[in-house]
């Protein structure tokens, strides 16, 4: 059997672990982060599978937001080179839906439109030390104001710290994102002027 992606230890956006019984009337606390994952069969009870096209679509609708040089989304091959390679590589999503797992005959994937905000979370284990770096930060537009760039963020360094045992966590963003640089500093982050370079490999 070929392996599938899978959406994998469930927590509410306040951080804490998924329960059924975490009950609020609050439109967030239907939202859960899930970390995306690749199995041959089921892993767990509080897992959902993903259909492939379903995660293409969300973030085809998602990845133009960052920047207008990603006028699409990642391929599902993209996607599941990645995915792949979990000591390196984690993609976390917000998802907003009904409990799934109510249902005692089945659980029903979200939709695409359910997927509301992604984040990647790159880690390196280096000679003496690990660090990590967080990339395309994106939340859908009906979802903002929610939390939900807080919630990835702390999820992700959760993952960076705890997980990967990561010393130092980087992330770049632009002066005139001037909201998105305060989540980053009420989250401890600090401005650092490393006068970091960049190349650029030539087109072929």
């Amino acid at each position: 059997m070929a392996t599938q992606f899978h959406l994998v230890e469930p927590k509410h956006i306040d951080g804490s672990s998924f329960s059924n019984s975490h009950a609020s009337t609050s439109p967030s606390a239907a939202i859960l982060i899930w970390r995306v994952a690749l199995f041959k069969d089921q892993p767990s009870t509080t897992s959902i599978h993903l259909p492939e096209d379903i995660l293409v679509k969300a973030l085809d609708t998602l990845f133009p937001q960052l920047s207008t040089s990603y006028p699409t989304g990642p391929t599902s091959e993209q996607i599941r080179r990645c995915v792949s390679s979990p000591s390196t590589y984690t993609l976390f999503l917000a998802i907003g839906s009904k409990n799934p797992f109510t249902s005692t005959t089945s659980v029903i994937p979200p939709p695409p439109e359910a997927i509301l905000g992604a984040l990647t979370l790159v880690t390196l284990s280096l000679l003496k030390t690990s660090r990590a770096h967080i990339e395309d930060l994106i939340v859908s537009p009906d979802a903002r104001g929610m939390g939900l760039g807080r919630a990835l963020m702390v999820r992700a360094l959760d993952e960076a710290v705890h997980i990967h045992s990561c010393s130092i966590v980087d992330l770049t963003s632009k002066p005139d994102r001037i909201q998105a640089r305060k989540l980053y500093e009420s989250l401890g982050f600090t401005i650092r002027d490393t006068g970091a370079f960049r190349y650029y490999a030539p087109k072929k």
